[in-house]
């Protein structure tokens, strides 16, 4: 079995229809809805410097596990 990780837009009335969907299809890890922080990325450097950090540390993590995978 392989873990997958996808980012989808739906319109809030259809959240719990395809969640529910999903649970009854595929075993779910884990399931989040995401705030909308477009604002406060561009209206905060503090925010912006988090995101940047974040996304920084997740493209170490993810080389390091290429470069020393089975």
């Amino acid at each position: 079995m392989k873990t997958i990780n996808i980012t989808l837009e739906l319109a809030p009335e259809e959240i719990n229809s395809f969640e529910n969907w999903l649970r009854n299809n595929v075993k779910v890890k884990d399931f989040k809805v995401l705030p909308d922080t477009n604002k406060l990325y561009d209206t905060d450097p503090v925010f912006r410097k988090i995101v940047k950090g974040i996304k920084g540390a997740q493209l170490i993590k993810d080389r390091y596990y290429n470069e020393h995978r089975d």
